[in-house]
């Protein structure tokens, strides 16, 4: 017999029992178990008749956002079209405290959500990640819509963009001539990683141009497993972002300069690339 009572059958057997029956019989004759007679006893003791009456489940209290922050909300859904994650990692990290599932009702109300139509493609579970910067890099070429070659160098540990390069030919002379722009700035990683292009990797055998430069730099040149695509996930990522994102600004210096300074990256904690770059780099040099 189920446990809750009729308020009608709660007074009974508040009255039987004040008239002396013991709760074993009590609670025998109706058929609940003694924790839930002492429950409504108790209420009753506390609060008489009116401590029988079944009770709302809705909240005392309603906590409403503030108008102020909903509508930092909508900004920054309709300035950078960011989800409900990265809104909420990059106003935790300026003291608001807004949940992502908070924030996914406020895009819904106001008619900004946008679901998949289909599950995201996911190749494998599995995340690599080296410990600082300057570690590992990765470069990579992408074919972009305006049959423009793109070229990026991207540190494994921060996300941050080293270096880009646009054009019509990608050669291995362009590949070298933007790692040792990088090589100049940044100085030099222990490892860089790259697909198995012919920029990178002679098809037919023998060095590149591109690993004869790291060796001479005292750079390790590793390249990706065949059929691995998740290897290069991190710098694939950016050139997404650059397909997506990227017509939003006026150019591609002022993309690359959001990416690495203002666009926080839930895999680092919702720090910028550059946060996450230069806060190591700097405490190894300090």
């Amino acid at each position: 017999m189920g446990e809750e009572l009729s308020e009608r059958r709660k007074r009974w057997l508040i009255r039987r029992r004040l008239e002396g029956w013991r709760v074993v019989t009590l609670c025998g004759h109706v058929g609940v178990h003694r924790s839930t007679f002492y429950r409504w006893w108790s209420r009753f003791q506390d609060a008489g008749w009116k401590g029988l009456e079944r009770r709302s489940r809705r909240p005392r209290t309603i906590h409403r956002t503030a108008q102020v922050v909903v509508d930092g909300v909508l900004e920054l859904r309709g300035r950078y079209r960011w989800g409900p994650c990265k809104i909420e990692g990059f106003l935790k990290r300026r003291g608001v405290r807004l949940g992502h599932n908070t924030v996914h009702r406020i895009l819904c109300r106001a008619g900004l959500n946008k679901p998949f139509s289909r599950p995201r493609r996911m190749w494998g579970t599995g995340r690599f990640e080296r410990a600082s910067p300057n570690e590992l890099w990765q470069a990579d070429f992408k074919l972009a819509k305006d049959d423009h070659w793109l070229l990026s160098i991207l540190d494994d540990h921060s996300r941050f963009i080293l270096g880009v390069w646009k054009g019509w030919e990608p050669t291995a002379e362009a590949a070298v001539r933007l790692l040792r722009e990088c090589f100049n700035r940044y100085g030099k990683p222990r490892q860089v990683l790259t697909d198995r292009g012919a920029q990178f990797y002679p098809a037919r055998g023998g060095v590149s141009a591109f690993t004869e430069y790291c060796r001479e730099n005292s750079v390790e040149h590793i390249v990706a497993s065949p059929r691995r695509p998740s290897t290069l996930g991190k710098v694939e990522a950016f050139h997404k972002a650059v397909e997506y994102e990227a017509p939003m600004f006026t150019s591609l210096e002022d993309f690359v300069h959001y990416w690495n300074h203002e666009r926080p990256h839930q895999g680092i904690n919702y720090l910028t690339p550059e946060e996450a770059y230069h806060k190591t780099v700097d405490s190894v040099m300090g």
